[in-house]
């Protein structure tokens, strides 16, 4: 019985060693090797390719479990279409890009989605347009959480 208890738990400790050598080796800024031109890439293919969105750069998104404060933040703003994606929120961790699925006709207010991704514990960088067939970048104003 104890052999088997030990056995568990070195499993479950390496699990968390290997989990944890992960994110540090990968850092606060998500894959490493994902530089501007490839985001670029990422956010010009998902604006043609999907209506009624916006689409963001959000610092410090590196996995999976970042979605779920991003998701329950975003996902109660009222512009954002909660029956698209996971609560309205598609996110992409190797590019560091979120989509918020809008409510047709709907525009996003900047200001919100830039406090709830904050209050989720994350840093908005820019959000995403194209116009003339080209990718125009959106800067997010550096604002304070009020929380």
């Amino acid at each position: 019985m104890n052999l088997k208890r030990n056995s568990m738990m070195l499993v479950f400790s390496s699990m968390f060693l290997l989990s944890f050598g992960f994110v540090l080796s990968h850092g606060a800024d998500g894959d490493p090797d994902v530089n501007q031109k490839v985001r670029n890439l990422a956010a010009i293919k998902k604006i043609k390719e999907t209506k009624d969105i916006s689409l963001l750069y959000v610092k410090g998104l590196v996995c999976p479990s970042c979605a779920l404060g991003i998701r329950i933040k975003v996902g109660k703003l009222p512009f954002v279409d909660s029956s698209r994606y996971k609560r309205g929120v598609d996110m992409d961790a190797k590019t560091q890009l979120i989509t918020v699925a809008l409510l047709p006709g709907v525009k996003a207010d900047d200001q919100s989605l830039s406090l709830a991704i904050i209050a989720a514990g994350y840093d908005p960088v820019e959000r995403y347009t194209m116009q003339e067939g080209k990718l125009k970048s959106h800067p997010f104003a550096k604002v304070k959480s009020s929380s």
